[in-house]
């Protein structure tokens, strides 16, 4: 017996080729803007041909699908029922006593996969096509990067400038980010060949400190043994050294969490919670990521919903504008109840599978009162 019907299969194909056409459609218009805001930011510093802007827009690629796959789906199930009415193809349904439960499977079905699919394989080929896309800009723009890494032996941090750079390694970490313990710091100073920078580096000393505060501009090293070249070891109480960092943008802008596929973020909490960062950000990525199936099932449902009343009886445009609006609603609803998760002011999985939950439960009461009574 097959697992979908002949009618059921006919709803899936004409979903299917909505998906296609709308997600055709809007990454296609992404793109162009993308590839213009590309020479428009980094080639305003740095010449840059055309490929070079589109070989960076479709690292962004993958990002910009699973950010706006729900919306396509919810589009695609507008179109696909909207056509289904128009056609009166609807009313032969309904005339031939399939129930709204049964053709609406297919739409259900294609929410869960695409929601998997969207977690499981595209999620990790975003965020490492991400990473790609910010080296590779950086790489173009040749400044002085700042980066942090949390790793089983503990945090490693690097920053600099033109003239300087600094290796970081700390074992473990406080106070949110701005106290390191066990520090061991390597500075390296550019190679001039005259007055021209070269882009090598040279060795000048590694500091070996018991904690370093981070202050306003800088480093406080306490404890601390300086090694410079062909010297001795030479102990102090207390040095500074400048940092442009600060405790807010340790891991915000070089650890973002949509840098971290889904099948890394597991270990990847881990370390960071044995470092002494806060997890909150990444905690809730990962649970935004688990609720994806019930949350693309929630808009293809509201798609669907939007257009299942007959068009002979009115009101289609009434209902398809409810439709988006309740999907915009969704949206805003998820992103605030992100953000609470992300700071801690909720517990994450409530944060996250709370809206789609919600809307789902709304969208099969709505079937279950128009199509039971």
């Amino acid at each position: 017996m097959p697992a979908f019907s002949r009618i059921q299969r006919y709803i899936l194909r004409e979903c299917l080729s909505g998906l296609v056409l709308v997600l055709g459609i809007l990454l296609l218009a992404i793109l162009m803007i993308d590839v213009v805001e590309q020479m428009r930011t980094i080639g305003g510093d740095v010449e840059i041909t055309l490929l070079d802007a589109l070989r960076l827009s479709l690292m962004k690629l993958p990002m910009i699908i699973e950010q706006t796959l729900p919306f396509a789906l919810l589009a695609a199930t507008m179109m696909a029922f909207t056509r289904l009415n128009r056609r009166s193809e609807l009313s032969i349904i309904r005339a031939s006593g399939l129930s709204a439960w049964r053709f609406l499977t297919p739409v259900i079905v294609l929410g869960v996969a695409l929601g998997i699919f969207s977690s499981l394989a595209l999620n990790p080929l975003a965020a490492r096509l991400s990473q790609s896309f910010e080296a590779e800009r950086a790489r173009l723009l040749d400044v002085g990067r700042e980066v942090v890494q949390v790793a089983e032996t503990g945090v490693w941090l690097r920053q600099g400038d033109d003239s300087s750079q600094y290796v970081i390694h700390a074992r473990r970490v406080e106070d949110g980010g701005r106290t390191l313990l066990d520090v061991k710091i390597i500075e390296e100073q550019r190679l001039y060949n005259g007055r021209q920078p070269t882009n090598d580096f040279a060795f000048v000393r590694r500091i070996d400190a018991e904690k370093a505060v981070l202050n306003e501009g800088f480093w406080q090293l306490e404890n601390l043994v300086e090694n410079l070249p062909n010297q001795a070891p030479e102990r102090r109480a207390t040095l500074a050294i400048p940092t442009s960092l600060d405790a807010v943008r340790l891991l915000d802008e070089y650890a973002s969490p949509n840098t971290v596929g889904f099948w890394e973020l597991p270990r990847f909490i881990f370390e960071t919670r044995a470092a002494g960062l806060d997890t909150s950000r990444y905690t809730m990525r990962l649970f935004t990521l688990t609720a994806t199936p019930v949350l693309f099932t929630a808009m293809a449902l509201i798609g669907a919903l939007a257009c299942l009343r007959l068009q002979r009886l009115g009101g289609t445009s009434r209902l398809l504008a409810t439709g988006v609006l309740a999907a915009i609603g969704l949206y805003f609803f998820t992103q605030f109840s992100s953000s609470l998760g992300s700071t801690g002011a909720a517990p994450a999985v409530v944060a996250a599978w709370s809206p789609p939950l919600f809307v789902l439960f709304v969208s099969l009461a709505f079937i279950a009162y128009r199509e039971d009574g």
